[in-house]
């Protein structure tokens, strides 16, 4: 399509050159010119080809995450065969302690990523945000004990504001964050773990429920011990997600910096 009669770039057209902006070579005449320049300097496209690091990445990552799930699994375990009856996944079991350890791991990265990354900080406060408050809500006993009544709430619904606060004053960079987000890998683990620990494990450790199922031999422990193990391995799912988020972020600071090289070589070589 010629000069004056608009440019429209084919699909993939922005792999030929890594990640770049379309604008920077919108400004070639017509495609045809661009098609000239990318034989006349040899530049390879690659997007076809099978990427072999992503695929070895992919493999070590299914190692790692089956591992933590496997050992979940076996730390869940031990600790049922540990507890006494009737205190089985209690409060102050070693799982409740584990889930409090996830959600403040999760909480490290997203408050880590807030910090040192500009780009994405009204997303990064926001996550930070909905894990801390529920790390505080895990820690709801101790605090109701130690301090006073209500003192998780009061807390987690300040970390909230708080966060709700930073994401109003950058309101258009959240709504971009959001939207790049949710084509990751993080986004939906993240949204597997908060359907799982959120929403069915709650649904799913009901008293009524259990009161059903084991009809008049009803027992507590049963219960807990199937709704704690549920919940901890959404918060498992959360930690895996959080890591992923780490591992997005990182790679979106990488390809912004390769583009802009891209973009340096494009100018060299037009000129």
């Amino acid at each position: 399509m010629h000069k004056g009669t608009g440019f429209h770039p084919i699909p993939h057209l922005d792999h030929l050159l890594g990640v770049i902006d379309l604008d920077s070579y919108r400004q070639l005449d017509d495609f045809w010119s661009f098609s000239k320049l990318i034989v006349k300097h040899k530049i390879i496209m690659y997007s076809s080809l099978p990427d072999k690091g992503n695929f070895k990445k992919n493999i070590i990552k299914f190692l790692v995450y089956g591992s933590v799930v496997y050992l979940t699994s076996e730390l869940l375990r031990y600790s049922a065969m540990d507890e006494m009856l009737g205190r089985k996944f209690s409060e102050d079991s070693a799982v409740e302690y584990l889930q409090s350890l996830a959600l403040l791991f999760c909480s490290i990265i997203y408050i880590w990523t807030y910090r040192n990354i500009e780009s994405v900080k009204p997303l990064s406060i926001g996550l930070f945000g909905f894990h801390f408050a529920s790390f505080i809500r895990e820690q709801d006993a101790f605090l109701d004990e130690y301090l006073f009544d209500g003192a998780w709430q009061t807390f987690a619904f300040g970390v909230l504001i708080f966060a709700i606060a930073k994401i109003a004053l950058n309101w258009k960079l959240f709504l971009t964050n959001v939207s790049t987000f949710t084509h990751s890998t993080a986004y939906g683990i993240l949204l597997s773990g908060i359907l799982t620990t959120y929403i069915f494990a709650r649904l799913y450790g009901r008293k009524i429920f259990w009161a059903v199922v084991m009809e008049g031999q009803y027992m507590r422990d049963v219960k807990n011990v199937s709704e704690e193990s549920l919940e901890l391995y959404g918060y498992v799912l959360l930690m895996i997600a959080s890591f992923e988020y780490l591992l997005f972020i990182r790679s979106l600071s990488g390809n912004h910096l390769s583009g802009l090289n891209h973009n340096k070589n494009l100018e060299n070589i037009s000129n």
